[in-house]
């Protein structure tokens, strides 16, 4: 699922670049419904328990029925698992993917002109570094946010 950039190689088009953008897009959008899915179910849920604890546990406890004895007491505390499993589910499912789409959506955007001409006139030009902004303004389109991260991380790599 990430994107790697490789110095040596040819970069990204910009019809790449906009097809993963696209894509990444697209999968937001289903977690988004997931994560409307996830709340009408939840809020299902709560409302089923809500009603299954006014209708029969608050009864049972005001009877003091000896037979349920302290299962009934139990119950109002089962609340507190419910809400602590469904915000596990709902980070690991929704959340975190949403979060990483998010952030290659960023990273597959222009970056600014102040970065870009930061990378551009900077006296570290390495041979490969050079290569691929030669390549990428051939190709005539400006470097994204995950290109300029991946050259700021190589300068201090091999710095």
């Amino acid at each position: 699922m990430s994107i790697d950039i490789d110095f040596n190689t040819a970069p990204l088009t910009l019809a790449d670049i906009s097809d993963k953008r696209e894509q990444a897009v697209s999968e937001r959008a289903e977690y988004r419904k997931k994560n409307k899915r996830f709340a009408i179910i939840f809020f299902t849920i709560v409302a089923m328990w809500a009603t299954f604890l006014i209708t029969v546990v608050i009864p049972m406890i005001a009877q003091a029925e000896p037979d349920w004895g302290i299962l009934v007491y139990f119950f109002p505390y089962l609340t507190f698992f419910i809400f602590i499993i469904a915000n596990e589910i709902h980070t690991k499912k929704i959340e975190k993917p949403s979060k990483l789409l998010d952030k290659r959506i960023a990273e597959l955007t222009e970056g600014t002109t102040d970065e870009i001409n930061a990378i551009i006139n900077s006296k570290e030009q390495s041979d490969e570094i050079a290569s691929y902004l030669a390549q990428v303004t051939a190709q005539g389109r400006s470097l994204v946010s995950l290109e300029l991260d991946a050259i700021q991380k190589w300068r201090k790599t091999n710095s």
